[in-house]
Order: structure tokens, then C-alpha cells, then sequence
């Protein structure tokens, strides 16, 4: 997103994760707003999240080299063309709802190592593409 991102919360879960809320809305013609909540929770990987692989060190090595140790679950909502007047109800009812339905996924106490497993899944997909 090349769009300015405004913290407006964050807390902590029973796993252990730290979860950031952004409003990222911004004015899309002239009285009409994108409104936008962006959810993320960083993390970092580590050589343990590796070894279910087959050659795990070699590819936490390549995984850090290409992304660094931080990764972060992301997750949007968006409504667009909301009036003006109407912007700060839909954000909060948005947050809100997600708050009630999400946050428990989130807490599980597997989260954390499910994201990571995934997002190394899917990297090492991409370098057999390449190979």
C-alpha cells in the first residue's frame, strides 16, 4: 500500500501475538471516502519453523537472505464510496465486527506456527519455480 497507515490500536493475545489495527482511508472524490482496516501481526521466523523441510537449514538460509527475519500476517477490509458523514460509523462497525469474529482465530494457540509453516510453504514453491 502506498497510502499513509494511521495505528489506531493494538493488543496483545493469549498466544502471545501482538495485533496493530491501521485506518488506511483516505478521500476518494469529492465527498465520498475508501475506508480501510488493516489488521497485521508481525512475527519472525526462526531456524525451528524449518525443520518439518527437507533441507531446512539450507532454505531458512535462503528464506532470511530473500525476506529478512520479519514476516506478518495481513488482513483488509475495505468499503468504498462511503459519504463522508458516514466514514467514522463504518470504520468502527468494521473494526468491531472484526474484532468479534477474528480475534479468536487469531488467539488460537497454533496461529502463530500455521502462518509461518504457510509462508514457508509457499516460499519454497517459488524457488522450485525457479530451479
Amino acid at each position: 500500500m502506498n497510502w499513509e497507515k494511521n495505528m489506531i490500536e493494538q493488543m496483545q493475545l493469549d498466544n502471545g501475538l501482538r495485533v496493530e489495527f491501521y485506518d488506511y482511508s483516505r478521500k476518494v472524490a469529492g465527498d465520498r471516502w475508501l475506508v480501510g482496516l488493516l489488521v497485521k501481526i508481525p512475527m519472525k521466523v526462526e531456524r525451528s519453523d524449518f525443520i518439518a523441510f527437507d533441507n531446512g537449514d539450507s532454505l531458512y538460509n535462503k528464506f532470511l537472505e530473500e525476506n529478512g527475519p520479519d514476516i506478518s500476517f495481513q488482513l483488509q477490509k475495505e468499503r468504498n464510496f462511503i459519504d463522508e458523514r458516514e466514514k467514522a460509523e463504518v470504520f468502527g462497525a468494521m473494526l468491531e465486527n472484526l474484532k468479534k469474529h477474528a480475534l479468536s482465530y487469531m488467539a488460537h494457540p497454533e496461529f502463530s506456527s500455521s502462518f509461518k509453516h504457510k509462508t514457508i510453504q509457499e516460499f519454497r514453491e517459488r524457488l522450485s519455480w525457479w530451479q
